[in-house]
C-alpha cells in the first residue's frame, strides 16, 4: 500500500506571521476541487459543515489535489527547479507573489511602518554613525 504524503501548506518564518502557501478566500476554488477529488464530498452539498471541519479538510489535502500541485509551485525555493518551470509555473508564482504583496500592503498597520522605520534608523546609525552616537 503506498503511503500518502501530506503537504506542510505553511512555512515558519522568523516575522510575526506564519507564511502560508494558500488563502481560504483567494484559492477557494482550487480548495474545493481539492476536496472533491480527496473525499468525494462537495462542500456546498454539506449542510453543517462547521469552520473547524472544513479547516480540517483543508489541512489535509494531500498533494496529488489541485491544491496541493499549486502549493508545491508556490513553495519551491530550488532556483534550478524554478529556472525550469513551465510559462503555466512561473504565471502561478507570480500571481501569488502579487496577492501576497497586495496582501500585506493592507494589512501592514501604521505602527508597523513606524516600527520598521525605527528599525533601520537603527541599522544605518550603527552602520554609518559616529563611535560616539547612540
Amino acid at each position: 500500500m503506498q503511503k500518502r504524503q501530506r503537504l506542510d501548506f505553511r512555512r515558519k518564518t522568523q516575522s510575526k506571521l506564519e507564511e502560508s502557501w494558500y488563502d481560504l478566500d483567494y484559492d477557494r476554488e482550487l480548495i474545493i476541487q481539492s476536496i472533491a477529488k480527496q473525499y468525494n464530498i462537495l462542500p456546498s452539498e454539506q449542510e453543517n459543515l462547521h469552520y473547524s471541519d472544513w479547516y480540517r479538510l483543508v489541512a489535509g489535502l494531500m498533494h496529488d489535489t489541485p491544491l496541493g500541485q499549486v502549493v508545491r509551485i508556490r513553495s519551491e525555493d530550488n532556483k534550478d527547479i524554478i529556472k525550469n518551470f513551465d510559462r503555466y509555473e512561473k504565471q502561478i508564482r507570480s500571481e501569488w507573489t502579487a496577492f501576497r504583496s497586495q496582501k500585506a500592503k493592507e494589512t501592514f498597520t501604521e505602527q508597523d511602518k513606524l516600527e520598521t522605520a525605527r528599525y533601520f534608523e537603527r541599522l544605518f546609525k550603527g552602520m554609518f554613525g559616529k563611535a560616539g552616537d547612540k
